[in-house]
């Protein structure tokens, strides 16, 4: 009798907890996708500070020297969009539609935006660097970036149903024709 009654008891405590983990698990990765897109316009700022600092229509040793300029930062943020791929898919993910907390929690369509927020960020500056300075001489930083957005975006695509077709359409949008190239080399 003892042991139904604490076999009850478990499973009506684990009930009640069940919407609150799951609230406070969105809260967590909302947070991370947080902290990840700070970091990343930290170094997205650096990218195009030094891409502003090349002048208009520059020689094949500029392009190249400002390309290794911009090297460490490229770098920086494709580390950091696989470790957090790293954290966020070792993580049992929830599929809430809506937090379940207060009026800051954060559901599927905030991390939607929380997403699109970080592609965005990310998009524009290679945009501006590949319009500035060429895609040949940032290629081989960009392909682990993008490969990295992609290992990012995939995980997410767990909890965040159509966020691939989400991403490909906005990365498309803001690369324009380049995008069609730099997809292909990673999807």
């Amino acid at each position: 009798m003892k042991a139904s009654f604490l076999a009850l008891f478990t499973f009506a405590a684990s009930a009640l907890a069940t919407p609150l983990l799951a609230s406070r698990q969105l809260e967590s990765q909302a947070d991370e996708l947080d902290q990840l897109t700070e970091l990343v316009k930290v170094h997205t700022a650096n990218i195009n500070t030094t891409t502003a600092a090349v002048q208009d229509n520059p020689s094949l040793t500029q392009q190249n020297a400002a390309a290794a300029a911009l090297a460490p930062d490229f770098d920086a943020i494709t580390a950091a969009l696989t470790s957090a791929t790293t954290t966020l898919a070792k993580r049992v993910w929830t599929t809430t539609t809506t937090g379940g907390g207060g009026d800051d929690a954060c559901g599927q369509d905030c991390l939607i935006v929380k997403v699109q927020l970080l592609v965005w960020e990310v998009a524009c500056t290679l945009k501006f660097v590949i319009v500035k300075l060429g895609l040949a001489c940032v290629l081989a930083w960009l392909k682990p970036l993008l490969l990295a957005l992609v290992g990012l975006i995939k995980s997410l695509d767990k909890v965040v149903l159509g966020v691939l077709v989400l991403v490909k359409s906005l990365l498309t949008t803001v690369l324009g024709t380049v995008a069609g190239a730099l997809l292909e080399l990673i999807w």
